[in-house]
């Protein structure tokens, strides 16, 4: 792809149609969102349902395509290219497994967490807020961009040798990105919602694509 010009393109359709056709070998980075294991039915708000959740053969039935998910897009990476799923508390760990037996303990890189404050809470357990990422590279040269981020200070004594910039939320300094990932999920009156459940923020995807790949770098 052309620096000057990025281009994207989506296809709509099963990935396990889809994915033969796709340039095999060249992906930097292949991000999946695939269903959470969450036994619902989705629906977009504009055109009807989107997805079923729903497994009627249980955690077999759904590890069984997880795996096959895995399965069929490791051909997709580079040899050094960097695979990201994205799943919750309820398969989140059924996922790192998987991607351990695929590629090995040795290829893990990071586990995301997405902390986000949208959604009710429970009398019952602690409010689960936050979706895990695992982050797992097909070889040991895989790109990664040192990125960093704003933390705000609560006072600006005590910090020596540590430039201080000010912004309308207050003081803060730039710090090494850490694993954990406070971005607002989407809600409903934003100008990027389309819709569709379960929509990532661009945000969280920008920074994914903006650590693991460089410009020109194929993302699927």
């Amino acid at each position: 792809m052309s620096n000057k010009q990025p281009r994207g393109e989506v296809i709509h359709g099963d990935i396990f149609d889809v994915a033969p056709g796709l340039p095999q070998g060249k992906a930097a980075l292949v991000y999946i969102d695939p269903p959470f294991f969450s036994g619902r039915k989705r629906s977009n708000r504009s055109d009807g349902p989107s997805y079923d959740d729903r497994w009627p053969g249980g955690l077999g039935e759904y590890l069984a395509f997880l795996r096959r998910l895995l399965e069929c897009t490791q051909p997709l990476l580079k040899e050094n290219g960097v695979i990201a799923l994205h799943l919750d508390w309820r398969a989140a760990h059924h996922g790192r497994i998987e991607l351990e037996r695929l590629y090995g303990p040795n290829a893990f890189v990071n586990e995301v967490i997405w902390s986000y404050r949208t959604g009710g809470l429970s009398r019952r357990w602690l409010g689960r807020k936050h979706d895990s990422i695992h982050i797992f590279a097909a070889g040991k040269d895989y790109t990664f961009n040192l990125t960093r981020e704003k933390s705000y200070l609560a006072h600006r004594y005590g910090f020596s040798n540590v430039e201080i910039k000010e912004d309308e939320h207050g003081a803060y300094t730039h710090t090494a990105l850490r694993d954990v990932w406070e971005i607002p999920a989407l809600r409903g009156n934003q100008r990027e919602y389309v819709g569709y459940p379960t929509q990532k923020p661009l945000a969280l995807l920008n920074r994914l694509v903006g650590c693991f790949t460089n410009p020109g770098d194929l993302v699927l």
